[in-house]
């Protein structure tokens, strides 16, 4: 979808750019119900996260990474 409102923006632009102000208009219609959508998405996830309880998430893991070098002569 998000390479579709991109295709859309370029047309609108195009169009613009050639003063065909009109033909624009089918194309933002399209434009705006694709944002209209991914927004009713975003805020139906940003709910659903709000429902979930909080998960703990420890910052503090440490690595104990312990390297040898070998010397070969």
């Amino acid at each position: 979808m998000l390479d579709e409102n991109h295709h859309l923006i370029q047309c609108i632009m195009d169009y613009q750019n050639k003063g065909k102000t009109a033909e624009c208009t089918q194309y933002q219609q399209i434009l705006h119900r694709n944002l209209v959508y991914l927004a009713t998405i975003a805020d139906s996830n940003q709910n659903m996260q709000s429902l979930l309880p909080a998960v703990s998430i420890n910052t503090n893991v440490k690595y104990n990474v312990n390297y040898t070098k070998e010397t070969i002569i």
